[in-house]
């Protein structure tokens, strides 16, 4: 999956992301988003949202999960095939 920021408030971004329950930030099985490196880190669903983070690729099996554990991007919308 890819991800990229969208606030004014921050720096503008592109990365890869990845969605695990086997992080620390991630609470009772529930996925967080991960941007991996030095810089990256846990997004949970509020801060994620607060930064603007838009949705650039994802599977419809990605974009479900985040969904279900809360995100509300731009670029999550789900087909309807």
């Amino acid at each position: 999956m890819r991800v990229k920021t969208s606030s004014s408030l921050f720096e503008p971004f592109e990365s890869l992301a990845e969605l695990t329950n086997r992080h620390p930030r991630a609470c009772f099985g529930q996925v967080v988003l991960v941007i991996p490196g030095p810089e990256g880190g846990a997004v949970p669903p509020t801060e994620a949202e607060f930064a603007g983070y838009e949705i650039v690729e994802a599977t419809e099996e990605e974009k479900a999960r985040l969904a279900e554990a809360g995100y509300r991007l731009k670029g999550l919308e789900l087909s309807t095939h």
